[in-house]
Protein backbone atom coordinates (compact mmCIF):
# COMPACT_ATOMS: atom_id res chain seq x y z
CA UNK A 1 0.00 0.00 0.00
CA UNK A 2 1.46 3.43 -0.75
CA UNK A 3 0.84 6.93 1.02
CA UNK A 4 -1.08 7.89 -1.49
CA UNK A 5 -3.83 5.42 -0.39
CA UNK A 6 -7.01 6.34 1.56
CA UNK A 7 -6.15 4.56 4.93
CA UNK A 8 -2.35 4.36 5.06
CA UNK A 9 -1.09 1.00 6.90
CA UNK A 10 0.96 0.87 10.06
CA UNK A 11 2.44 -2.22 11.69
CA UNK A 12 2.54 -1.76 15.24
CA UNK A 13 5.25 -4.03 16.81
CA UNK A 14 4.36 -4.95 20.34
CA UNK A 15 0.77 -4.81 22.41
CA UNK A 16 2.11 -3.83 25.43
CA UNK A 17 0.62 -0.04 26.98
CA UNK A 18 2.75 1.98 24.40
CA UNK A 19 1.38 -0.37 21.97
CA UNK A 20 -2.35 -0.26 22.64
CA UNK A 21 -2.34 3.69 23.01
CA UNK A 22 -0.90 3.99 19.91
CA UNK A 23 -3.41 1.75 18.06
CA UNK A 24 -6.20 3.91 19.76
CA UNK A 25 -4.85 7.30 18.33
CA UNK A 26 -3.59 5.84 14.83
CA UNK A 27 -7.22 4.51 14.36
CA UNK A 28 -8.90 7.46 15.55
CA UNK A 29 -6.59 9.93 12.85
CA UNK A 30 -7.78 7.15 9.74
CA UNK A 31 -4.77 4.74 9.64
CA UNK A 32 -5.33 1.00 8.83
CA UNK A 33 -3.67 -0.39 11.86
CA UNK A 34 -2.10 -3.74 12.34
CA UNK A 35 -0.73 -5.44 15.68
CA UNK A 36 1.85 -7.88 15.78
CA UNK A 37 2.54 -9.49 19.31
CA UNK A 38 4.37 -12.68 20.24
CA UNK A 39 2.53 -13.06 23.31
CA UNK A 40 -1.51 -14.80 23.44
CA UNK A 41 -2.86 -11.86 24.84
CA UNK A 42 -2.51 -8.47 25.62
CA UNK A 43 0.03 -6.35 28.24
CA UNK A 44 3.30 -6.67 26.96
CA UNK A 45 5.97 -7.33 29.21
CA UNK A 46 2.74 -7.15 31.85
CA UNK A 47 1.31 -9.70 30.46
CA UNK A 48 3.27 -12.38 32.70
CA UNK A 49 4.49 -11.10 35.81
CA UNK A 50 5.32 -12.76 39.49
CA UNK A 51 2.96 -12.87 42.02
CA UNK A 52 2.49 -9.83 44.50
CA UNK A 53 5.19 -7.63 41.84
CA UNK A 54 3.75 -4.17 42.33
CA UNK A 55 4.80 -1.18 40.25
CA UNK A 56 6.72 1.81 41.93
CA UNK A 57 4.09 4.53 41.27
CA UNK A 58 0.79 5.68 42.69
CA UNK A 59 -2.72 5.44 41.30
CA UNK A 60 -3.72 6.72 37.91
CA UNK A 61 0.03 7.09 36.73
CA UNK A 62 -0.82 4.28 34.55
CA UNK A 63 -3.98 5.17 33.23
CA UNK A 64 -4.93 6.26 29.95
CA UNK A 65 -7.92 9.26 28.76
CA UNK A 66 -11.12 8.07 28.54
CA UNK A 67 -11.04 4.93 30.38
CA UNK A 68 -10.32 5.05 34.26
CA UNK A 69 -8.87 2.28 36.29
CA UNK A 70 -10.37 1.96 39.37
CA UNK A 71 -8.96 0.97 42.75
CA UNK A 72 -10.00 -2.69 43.54
CA UNK A 73 -11.85 -2.21 47.50
CA UNK A 74 -10.22 -4.64 48.72
CA UNK A 75 -6.90 -3.05 47.86
CA UNK A 76 -4.76 -1.57 50.45
CA UNK A 77 -1.80 0.95 49.41
CA UNK A 78 -1.42 3.81 47.26
CA UNK A 79 0.74 1.64 44.54
CA UNK A 80 -0.72 0.08 41.52
CA UNK A 81 -0.61 -3.80 41.01
CA UNK A 82 0.91 -4.81 38.11
CA UNK A 83 -1.78 -7.89 37.75
CA UNK A 84 -4.54 -4.93 38.22
CA UNK A 85 -2.67 -2.81 35.55
CA UNK A 86 -2.71 -5.76 33.22
CA UNK A 87 -6.49 -6.20 33.70
CA UNK A 88 -6.69 -2.30 32.58
CA UNK A 89 -4.96 -3.03 29.71
CA UNK A 90 -7.03 -5.89 28.49
CA UNK A 91 -10.11 -3.55 29.28
CA UNK A 92 -8.69 -0.99 26.93
CA UNK A 93 -8.04 -3.18 24.37
CA UNK A 94 -11.69 -4.27 24.25
CA UNK A 95 -12.97 -0.58 24.46
CA UNK A 96 -10.89 0.99 21.97
CA UNK A 97 -8.56 -1.49 19.67
CA UNK A 98 -9.82 -5.14 19.64
CA UNK A 99 -12.47 -4.37 16.74
CA UNK A 100 -11.29 -1.33 14.86
CA UNK A 101 -7.91 -3.25 14.09
CA UNK A 102 -5.92 -5.96 12.90
CA UNK A 103 -4.44 -8.14 15.81
CA UNK A 104 -2.06 -10.77 15.35
CA UNK A 105 -0.99 -12.64 18.69
CA UNK A 106 1.44 -15.63 18.49
CA UNK A 107 3.25 -13.87 15.88
CA UNK A 108 6.99 -12.47 15.47
CA UNK A 109 8.43 -10.39 13.42
CA UNK A 110 11.60 -12.42 11.34
CA UNK A 111 13.04 -9.49 9.40
CA UNK A 112 11.79 -5.70 9.28
CA UNK A 113 13.32 -4.20 6.05
CA UNK A 114 12.67 -0.64 4.37
CA UNK A 115 11.62 -0.28 1.04
CA UNK A 116 14.76 0.25 -2.01
CA UNK A 117 15.88 3.44 -2.88
CA UNK A 118 14.76 5.42 0.51
CA UNK A 119 11.35 4.93 -0.86
CA UNK A 120 8.81 5.07 2.23
CA UNK A 121 7.76 1.98 3.68
CA UNK A 122 8.69 -1.11 5.33
CA UNK A 123 8.38 -4.87 4.28
CA UNK A 124 7.96 -7.23 7.41
CA UNK A 125 8.34 -11.19 7.05
CA UNK A 126 5.79 -12.16 9.88
CA UNK A 127 5.80 -15.77 11.44
CA UNK A 128 3.35 -17.62 13.32
CA UNK A 129 2.86 -19.76 16.26
CA UNK A 130 2.46 -22.85 13.82
CA UNK A 131 5.46 -21.93 11.67
CA UNK A 132 3.98 -20.16 9.08
CA UNK A 133 5.57 -17.28 7.30
CA UNK A 134 4.44 -14.46 4.74
CA UNK A 135 5.25 -10.96 3.89
CA UNK A 136 3.77 -7.62 4.00
CA UNK A 137 4.38 -4.42 3.36
CA UNK A 138 3.39 -1.37 5.35
CA UNK A 139 3.81 2.52 4.86
CA UNK A 140 4.38 3.14 8.91
CA UNK A 141 5.96 1.20 11.31
CA UNK A 142 5.32 1.81 15.27
CA UNK A 143 8.08 -0.37 17.62
CA UNK A 144 6.16 -0.84 21.09
CA UNK A 145 8.60 -3.46 22.00
CA UNK A 146 9.72 -1.86 25.37
CA UNK A 147 12.23 -3.62 27.76
CA UNK A 148 13.17 -6.20 24.02
CA UNK A 149 16.20 -7.71 25.47
CA UNK A 150 17.17 -10.98 27.10
CA UNK A 151 16.79 -12.85 30.34
CA UNK A 152 21.14 -13.03 31.45
CA UNK A 153 22.03 -15.58 33.66
CA UNK A 154 25.77 -15.41 34.76
CA UNK A 155 27.77 -18.28 32.82
CA UNK A 156 28.90 -20.20 36.39
CA UNK A 157 24.60 -20.59 36.79
CA UNK A 158 24.13 -22.15 33.09
CA UNK A 159 23.86 -25.71 32.52
CA UNK A 160 24.01 -25.91 36.42
CA UNK A 161 22.56 -29.11 38.17
CA UNK A 162 21.10 -26.79 40.88
CA UNK A 163 17.53 -26.16 39.29
CA UNK A 164 17.76 -22.37 38.13
CA UNK A 165 15.72 -19.99 37.05
CA UNK A 166 15.27 -16.25 36.06
CA UNK A 167 13.17 -14.19 37.38
CA UNK A 168 11.30 -12.75 34.21
CA UNK A 169 9.74 -16.68 34.31
CA UNK A 170 7.74 -16.79 37.10
CA UNK A 171 5.55 -15.04 35.68
CA UNK A 172 4.66 -18.18 34.73
CA UNK A 173 2.73 -20.26 36.71
CA UNK A 174 4.18 -23.28 35.89
CA UNK A 175 7.46 -21.85 36.20
CA UNK A 176 6.84 -20.78 39.37
CA UNK A 177 5.39 -23.57 41.17
CA UNK A 178 8.34 -25.99 40.07
CA UNK A 179 10.83 -23.70 42.10
CA UNK A 180 8.26 -24.01 44.86
CA UNK A 181 8.28 -27.57 44.74
CA UNK A 182 11.90 -27.99 44.47
CA UNK A 183 12.20 -27.14 48.17
CA UNK A 184 10.69 -28.29 51.44
CA UNK A 185 8.87 -25.15 53.16
CA UNK A 186 9.86 -24.76 56.53
CA UNK A 187 9.59 -22.73 59.87
CA UNK A 188 12.66 -22.14 60.50
CA UNK A 189 15.17 -19.05 59.82
CA UNK A 190 17.43 -19.40 57.00
CA UNK A 191 21.19 -18.96 57.83
CA UNK A 192 23.91 -17.68 55.30
CA UNK A 193 25.09 -20.88 55.48
CA UNK A 194 21.91 -22.48 53.82
CA UNK A 195 21.41 -26.24 53.45
CA UNK A 196 19.22 -28.59 50.82
CA UNK A 197 16.15 -26.96 51.25
CA UNK A 198 17.17 -22.93 50.70
CA UNK A 199 16.54 -21.15 47.97
CA UNK A 200 19.73 -18.66 46.44
CA UNK A 201 18.10 -15.50 45.17
CA UNK A 202 21.12 -13.58 43.58
CA UNK A 203 21.15 -9.65 42.55
CA UNK A 204 20.63 -6.38 44.07
CA UNK A 205 17.45 -4.54 42.27
CA UNK A 206 13.51 -4.69 43.70
CA UNK A 207 12.75 -8.10 41.54
CA UNK A 208 15.46 -9.87 43.53
CA UNK A 209 13.84 -7.91 46.65
CA UNK A 210 10.40 -9.17 45.11
CA UNK A 211 11.12 -12.53 44.80
CA UNK A 212 12.89 -13.15 48.21
CA UNK A 213 9.60 -11.80 49.91
CA UNK A 214 7.51 -14.17 47.39
CA UNK A 215 9.39 -17.17 48.31
CA UNK A 216 9.57 -16.20 52.02
CA UNK A 217 5.89 -15.81 52.69
CA UNK A 218 5.47 -18.90 51.35
CA UNK A 219 7.19 -20.81 53.72
CA UNK A 220 10.97 -21.06 52.09
CA UNK A 221 14.47 -20.61 53.42
CA UNK A 222 15.57 -17.77 51.59
CA UNK A 223 19.25 -16.06 51.02
CA UNK A 224 19.91 -13.28 49.60
CA UNK A 225 23.49 -12.29 47.80
CA UNK A 226 24.54 -9.45 46.05
CA UNK A 227 27.89 -7.87 44.74
CA UNK A 228 26.85 -4.61 45.77
CA UNK A 229 26.92 -1.75 45.62
CA UNK A 230 23.39 -0.99 46.07
CA UNK A 231 21.55 1.43 43.51
CA UNK A 232 19.00 4.25 45.78
CA UNK A 233 15.82 2.44 47.14
CA UNK A 234 13.26 4.66 48.25
CA UNK A 235 10.58 3.66 51.31
CA UNK A 236 7.36 3.39 50.44
CA UNK A 237 5.31 7.05 48.90
CA UNK A 238 3.77 8.34 51.48
CA UNK A 239 -0.11 9.14 50.68
CA UNK A 240 0.19 12.62 51.58
CA UNK A 241 2.78 13.47 48.32
CA UNK A 242 1.02 10.83 46.13
CA UNK A 243 -2.28 9.95 47.55
CA UNK A 244 -4.43 7.23 45.79
CA UNK A 245 -7.00 9.37 44.26
CA UNK A 246 -3.90 11.28 42.61
CA UNK A 247 -0.59 11.65 41.77
CA UNK A 248 2.28 14.35 41.21
CA UNK A 249 2.67 17.92 42.70
CA UNK A 250 3.43 19.17 39.54
CA UNK A 251 4.82 22.90 40.91
CA UNK A 252 6.81 21.06 44.01
CA UNK A 253 8.31 18.20 42.87
CA UNK A 254 9.38 18.44 39.53
CA UNK A 255 11.53 21.74 39.29
CA UNK A 256 13.86 19.54 41.56
CA UNK A 257 14.65 16.95 38.90
CA UNK A 258 15.79 19.02 35.62
CA UNK A 259 15.22 18.85 32.31
CA UNK A 260 17.22 19.84 28.80
CA UNK A 261 14.91 23.03 28.36
CA UNK A 262 14.53 25.58 30.55
CA UNK A 263 10.37 26.49 30.16
CA UNK A 264 9.56 27.52 33.59
CA UNK A 265 10.80 30.59 36.08
CA UNK A 266 11.00 27.71 38.59
CA UNK A 267 12.93 26.07 36.77
CA UNK A 268 15.21 28.58 35.78
CA UNK A 269 15.58 29.88 39.38
CA UNK A 270 16.05 25.89 40.76
CA UNK A 271 18.87 25.20 38.61
CA UNK A 272 20.44 28.53 36.68
CA UNK A 273 20.81 30.48 39.95
CA UNK A 274 23.41 29.76 43.09
CA UNK A 275 20.76 30.16 45.60
CA UNK A 276 18.05 27.87 43.34
CA UNK A 277 20.56 25.13 43.04
CA UNK A 278 21.45 25.27 46.98
CA UNK A 279 18.00 24.27 47.56
CA UNK A 280 18.11 21.88 44.97
CA UNK A 281 21.40 20.35 46.95
CA UNK A 282 19.60 20.45 49.88
CA UNK A 283 16.33 18.73 49.03
CA UNK A 284 18.36 15.87 47.74
CA UNK A 285 20.31 15.75 50.90
CA UNK A 286 17.33 15.46 53.01
CA UNK A 287 16.20 12.98 50.25
CA UNK A 288 19.22 10.96 50.97
CA UNK A 289 19.12 11.28 54.46
CA UNK A 290 16.01 9.56 54.91
CA UNK A 291 16.11 6.91 53.09
CA UNK A 292 19.99 6.23 54.27
CA UNK A 293 18.16 5.55 57.18
CA UNK A 294 15.98 3.13 55.48
CA UNK A 295 18.95 1.35 54.70
CA UNK A 296 20.89 1.03 57.56
CA UNK A 297 17.55 0.24 60.00
CA UNK A 298 17.46 -2.80 58.11
CA UNK A 299 21.03 -4.16 57.58
CA UNK A 300 21.38 -2.73 54.64
CA UNK A 301 24.87 -0.91 53.30
CA UNK A 302 23.55 2.76 52.00
CA UNK A 303 24.83 3.57 48.22
CA UNK A 304 27.67 6.00 48.01
CA UNK A 305 26.15 7.86 45.13
CA UNK A 306 24.78 11.38 45.26
CA UNK A 307 20.50 10.70 44.56
CA UNK A 308 20.31 13.80 42.30
CA UNK A 309 22.99 12.74 40.12
CA UNK A 310 22.58 9.32 39.89
CA UNK A 311 18.82 9.71 39.50
CA UNK A 312 19.12 7.75 35.98
CA UNK A 313 20.17 4.51 38.43
CA UNK A 314 17.37 4.77 40.62
CA UNK A 315 16.15 1.11 41.66
CA UNK A 316 12.56 2.21 42.44
CA UNK A 317 10.66 2.31 45.85
CA UNK A 318 10.29 -0.73 48.28
CA UNK A 319 6.70 -1.33 49.97
CA UNK A 320 6.61 -1.92 53.88
CA UNK A 321 4.14 -4.15 54.97
CA UNK A 322 5.05 -6.67 57.41
CA UNK A 323 4.79 -9.18 54.11
CA UNK A 324 7.22 -7.03 52.28
CA UNK A 325 11.06 -7.34 51.93
CA UNK A 326 12.54 -4.98 54.23
CA UNK A 327 9.92 -6.30 57.46
CA UNK A 328 11.42 -9.70 56.45
CA UNK A 329 14.81 -9.17 56.06
CA UNK A 330 14.83 -7.28 59.66
CA UNK A 331 13.30 -10.29 61.19
CA UNK A 332 15.60 -13.53 59.86
CA UNK A 333 12.89 -14.50 57.85
CA UNK A 334 15.62 -13.41 54.99
CA UNK A 335 19.29 -14.37 55.25
CA UNK A 336 21.63 -11.53 53.65
CA UNK A 337 25.09 -11.98 52.41
CA UNK A 338 26.17 -8.59 50.93
CA UNK A 339 29.08 -7.64 48.33
CA UNK A 340 29.81 -11.26 47.05
CA UNK A 341 30.63 -12.26 43.71
CA UNK A 342 29.82 -15.73 42.63
CA UNK A 343 33.08 -17.75 41.62
CA UNK A 344 32.30 -21.65 41.33
CA UNK A 345 29.77 -23.79 41.15
CA UNK A 346 29.81 -27.86 43.11
CA UNK A 347 27.58 -29.72 41.41
CA UNK A 348 28.38 -32.69 43.80
CA UNK A 349 27.45 -30.82 47.19
CA UNK A 350 24.85 -28.41 45.57
CA UNK A 351 27.16 -25.40 46.94
CA UNK A 352 28.18 -22.15 45.32
CA UNK A 353 31.47 -20.35 46.27
CA UNK A 354 31.29 -16.62 47.10
CA UNK A 355 34.36 -13.93 46.82
CA UNK A 356 34.05 -10.61 48.42
CA UNK A 357 36.37 -7.83 47.87
CA UNK A 358 38.97 -8.84 50.54
CA UNK A 359 38.99 -12.50 48.63
CA UNK A 360 37.56 -14.20 51.41
CA UNK A 361 35.39 -17.35 50.10
CA UNK A 362 32.09 -18.37 51.55
CA UNK A 363 30.34 -21.41 50.52
CA UNK A 364 26.68 -21.72 50.43
CA UNK A 365 24.42 -24.72 49.86
CA UNK A 366 21.19 -24.09 48.71
CA UNK A 367 18.24 -26.63 46.67
CA UNK A 368 17.64 -24.18 43.92
CA UNK A 369 19.24 -20.71 42.55
CA UNK A 370 16.89 -17.62 41.59
CA UNK A 371 18.72 -15.55 38.98
CA UNK A 372 17.71 -11.58 39.17
CA UNK A 373 20.70 -10.52 36.90
CA UNK A 374 18.78 -8.53 34.54
CA UNK A 375 18.60 -8.42 30.90
CA UNK A 376 21.17 -8.38 28.06
CA UNK A 377 21.65 -7.48 24.27
CA UNK A 378 18.51 -8.86 22.27
CA UNK A 379 17.55 -5.51 20.72
CA UNK A 380 15.48 -4.88 17.94
CA UNK A 381 16.90 -8.70 16.78
CA UNK A 382 14.63 -8.78 13.74
CA UNK A 383 16.54 -6.29 12.12
CA UNK A 384 19.83 -6.42 10.75
CA UNK A 385 22.83 -5.27 12.47
CA UNK A 386 24.07 -2.86 9.69
CA UNK A 387 20.33 -1.60 9.61
CA UNK A 388 20.00 -1.09 13.47
CA UNK A 389 23.18 1.25 12.77
CA UNK A 390 22.08 3.21 10.08
CA UNK A 391 19.21 4.27 11.47
CA UNK A 392 21.08 5.26 15.01
CA UNK A 393 19.80 2.46 17.06
CA UNK A 394 23.05 1.59 18.16
CA UNK A 395 24.43 3.85 20.80
CA UNK A 396 27.43 5.49 19.53
CA UNK A 397 30.35 7.99 19.86
CA UNK A 398 32.92 9.52 17.42
CA UNK A 399 36.07 7.94 17.52
CA UNK A 400 37.61 10.74 16.20
CA UNK A 401 39.56 13.13 18.84
CA UNK A 402 38.53 16.06 17.61
CA UNK A 403 35.21 15.24 17.98
CA UNK A 404 35.35 13.52 21.27
CA UNK A 405 37.00 16.84 22.81
CA UNK A 406 34.09 18.97 21.62
CA UNK A 407 31.81 16.45 23.11
CA UNK A 408 33.58 16.76 26.19
CA UNK A 409 34.01 21.03 26.14
CA UNK A 410 29.82 21.26 25.33
CA UNK A 411 29.27 18.48 28.29
CA UNK A 412 31.32 20.67 30.69
CA UNK A 413 30.19 23.79 29.44
CA UNK A 414 26.42 22.78 30.28
CA UNK A 415 26.94 21.75 33.52
CA UNK A 416 28.91 25.18 34.03
CA UNK A 417 25.21 26.75 32.89
CA UNK A 418 23.50 24.38 35.47
CA UNK A 419 24.34 25.41 38.87
CA UNK A 420 22.73 22.36 40.22
CA UNK A 421 24.95 20.02 38.48
CA UNK A 422 27.77 19.60 40.87
CA UNK A 423 30.36 17.40 39.57
CA UNK A 424 33.92 17.92 36.74
CA UNK A 425 34.16 13.71 35.90
CA UNK A 426 33.22 13.15 32.51
CA UNK A 427 32.90 9.61 30.74
CA UNK A 428 32.19 8.46 27.18
CA UNK A 429 28.89 7.57 27.00
CA UNK A 430 27.81 5.95 23.79
CA UNK A 431 24.19 6.94 23.27
CA UNK A 432 21.62 6.34 20.87
CA UNK A 433 20.79 8.59 17.61
CA UNK A 434 16.83 9.14 18.11
CA UNK A 435 15.21 12.54 17.91
CA UNK A 436 13.60 12.90 20.48
CA UNK A 437 13.53 9.27 21.45
CA UNK A 438 10.80 8.73 18.69
CA UNK A 439 12.07 9.27 15.28
CA UNK A 440 15.69 7.31 14.64
CA UNK A 441 18.14 9.85 12.20
CA UNK A 442 18.62 7.54 9.71
CA UNK A 443 14.75 7.65 8.82
CA UNK A 444 14.52 11.48 9.25
CA UNK A 445 13.27 11.81 5.36
CA UNK A 446 11.35 9.74 4.85
CA UNK A 447 9.47 9.71 8.70
CA UNK A 448 7.98 6.46 8.53
CA UNK A 449 9.19 4.91 11.46
CA UNK A 450 8.53 5.83 14.98
CA UNK A 451 9.85 4.80 18.27
CA UNK A 452 7.26 4.40 21.63
CA UNK A 453 7.69 2.82 25.03
CA UNK A 454 11.35 3.75 25.07
CA UNK A 455 11.89 6.23 26.71
CA UNK A 456 11.86 5.40 30.35
CA UNK A 457 9.15 7.86 31.98
CA UNK A 458 9.13 7.17 35.45
CA UNK A 459 6.36 9.68 36.89
CA UNK A 460 3.22 9.18 34.54
CA UNK A 461 4.26 6.48 32.00
CA UNK A 462 0.31 6.32 30.48
CA UNK A 463 0.58 10.13 29.81
CA UNK A 464 4.08 10.21 28.66
CA UNK A 465 2.80 7.26 25.97
CA UNK A 466 -0.22 9.36 25.30
CA UNK A 467 1.92 12.39 23.96
CA UNK A 468 3.91 10.32 22.34
CA UNK A 469 1.00 8.39 20.07
CA UNK A 470 0.13 11.94 18.44
CA UNK A 471 3.32 13.02 17.85
CA UNK A 472 3.74 9.84 15.91
CA UNK A 473 0.56 10.45 14.41
CA UNK A 474 1.66 13.56 13.41
CA UNK A 475 4.57 12.82 11.98
CA UNK A 476 2.71 10.19 9.95
CA UNK A 477 0.30 12.54 8.43
CA UNK A 478 2.95 14.85 7.46
CA UNK A 479 0.76 17.22 9.48
CA UNK A 480 1.37 20.84 8.46
CA UNK A 481 2.18 22.30 11.55
CA UNK A 482 4.06 19.53 12.92
CA UNK A 483 7.45 21.23 14.07
CA UNK A 484 10.25 19.28 13.10
CA UNK A 485 14.14 20.31 12.05
CA UNK A 486 14.33 22.08 8.60
CA UNK A 487 17.31 19.51 7.63
CA UNK A 488 18.50 15.97 8.55
CA UNK A 489 21.99 18.10 9.70
CA UNK A 490 19.85 20.12 12.14
CA UNK A 491 18.19 17.19 13.25
CA UNK A 492 21.42 15.67 14.45
CA UNK A 493 22.62 18.53 16.20
CA UNK A 494 19.58 17.99 18.48
CA UNK A 495 20.01 14.63 19.04
CA UNK A 496 23.70 15.60 20.44
CA UNK A 497 22.42 18.16 22.57
CA UNK A 498 20.07 15.84 23.97
CA UNK A 499 22.36 13.32 24.29
CA UNK A 500 24.80 16.06 25.71
CA UNK A 501 22.38 16.83 28.19
CA UNK A 502 22.12 13.15 29.63
CA UNK A 503 25.95 13.19 29.75
CA UNK A 504 26.27 16.32 31.96
CA UNK A 505 23.09 15.49 33.79
CA UNK A 506 24.53 12.20 35.17
CA UNK A 507 28.09 12.16 35.51
CA UNK A 508 29.96 8.64 34.17
CA UNK A 509 26.22 6.82 34.19
CA UNK A 510 24.67 4.86 31.89
CA UNK A 511 20.97 5.24 32.07
CA UNK A 512 20.15 2.52 29.49
CA UNK A 513 22.32 0.23 31.32
CA UNK A 514 19.98 -2.04 32.45
CA UNK A 515 17.70 -1.44 29.11
CA UNK A 516 19.54 -1.25 26.42
CA UNK A 517 16.78 -0.63 24.11
CA UNK A 518 16.27 2.86 25.42
CA UNK A 519 16.24 5.84 23.38
CA UNK A 520 15.45 9.00 25.42
CA UNK A 521 15.89 9.25 29.04
CA UNK A 522 13.03 11.43 30.72
CA UNK A 523 14.71 11.50 34.14
CA UNK A 524 11.45 11.47 36.02
CA UNK A 525 10.44 14.50 34.52
CA UNK A 526 7.82 13.51 31.98
CA UNK A 527 6.25 16.43 31.91
CA UNK A 528 8.53 18.55 31.02
CA UNK A 529 9.11 15.52 27.87
CA UNK A 530 5.63 16.03 27.26
CA UNK A 531 5.78 19.90 26.97
CA UNK A 532 8.30 19.39 24.51
CA UNK A 533 6.79 16.91 22.21
CA UNK A 534 3.64 19.24 22.46
CA UNK A 535 5.22 22.25 21.61
CA UNK A 536 5.96 20.40 18.60
CA UNK A 537 2.77 19.91 17.78
CA UNK A 538 2.17 23.41 17.91
CA UNK A 539 -0.20 22.46 21.07
CA UNK A 540 -0.51 24.47 24.40
CA UNK A 541 2.33 22.38 26.71
CA UNK A 542 0.96 23.62 29.78
CA UNK A 543 -2.10 21.20 30.99
CA UNK A 544 -1.81 21.49 34.66
CA UNK A 545 -3.17 25.56 35.39
CA UNK A 546 -4.81 27.34 38.12
CA UNK A 547 -6.47 30.04 38.37
CA UNK A 548 -5.98 30.41 42.17
CA UNK A 549 -4.95 34.11 43.78
CA UNK A 550 -1.61 34.53 44.58
CA UNK A 551 -2.14 33.91 48.28
CA UNK A 552 -4.17 30.68 47.59
CA UNK A 553 -1.15 28.45 46.90
CA UNK A 554 -2.96 25.09 48.55
CA UNK A 555 -5.61 23.63 49.64
CA UNK A 556 -8.43 21.13 47.34
CA UNK A 557 -6.22 20.95 44.74
CA UNK A 558 -6.91 24.72 44.14
CA UNK A 559 -3.90 26.47 45.41
CA UNK A 560 -1.22 26.93 42.59
CA UNK A 561 0.82 25.00 44.40
CA UNK A 562 -1.22 22.00 44.61
CA UNK A 563 -1.57 21.26 41.03
CA UNK A 564 -1.82 17.98 39.71
CA UNK A 565 -1.86 15.89 36.26
CA UNK A 566 -4.65 13.97 35.06
CA UNK A 567 -4.83 12.03 32.01
CA UNK A 568 -8.26 13.60 30.83
CA UNK A 569 -6.38 16.85 30.49
CA UNK A 570 -4.76 15.50 27.35
CA UNK A 571 -8.29 13.62 26.51
CA UNK A 572 -8.57 16.52 23.41
CA UNK A 573 -5.07 16.57 21.63
CA UNK A 574 -6.40 14.38 19.17
CA UNK A 575 -9.78 17.13 17.87
CA UNK A 576 -6.99 20.01 18.97
CA UNK A 577 -4.35 18.69 16.42
CA UNK A 578 -7.42 18.12 13.72
CA UNK A 579 -8.84 21.77 14.51
CA UNK A 580 -5.35 22.88 13.56
CA UNK A 581 -5.13 20.91 10.34
CA UNK A 582 -8.29 21.74 9.04
CA UNK A 583 -7.29 25.53 10.31
CA UNK A 584 -4.43 25.32 7.95
CA UNK A 585 -5.59 23.47 4.98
Amino acid sequence: MSDSDTDPAVLIIGCGPAGLINARTLLQDGFKVTIVAKEEDVGGCWRNTYPDLTTNSPWGAFTFSGLDMAKPSNHKGDVVPARTYRRYLEDFYHHFVKDEAEVLFNTEIVSLLPQEENQRGWVAQLKAKEGREEGRSFDKVVLATGLSCKPFIPDIFKDSPIPTYHTSSLGFSDQLNNLINTVTSSTDKPTVEGDADTILVVGGGKSVMDTAALLANRGKKVIWTFRGPLKWFAPTVPPGMMGAKWVILTSLLLPYLGALIIDSWTMWFYHCTFIGAKRVRAFWKMMRSGWTHTYVEHGLPPPETDPYLSLAHFAGGIPSSPTDFLPLLKEGKTAMIQNVTPTSLDSEKYSVEFTNSDGQVKIVRCGAIVAATGYRGGTYDFMESRLRKQLGLVRCLSNSDIEINKTKEEVLDMRKRWKSIDAENYKNIRLPLVFRGILPYGRFEQRDLGITGATRPFYVPAITYEVESHWISSLFKDDPFFNLPKSKKECLEEIKADNNFTRARYPGIDPYECIPSGTYFSGFNDLSYTRVLLRDMSLDPWRQKSNARWWKFWGNEKGWLDVRVNPEQYATLGEERRMLREKIQ
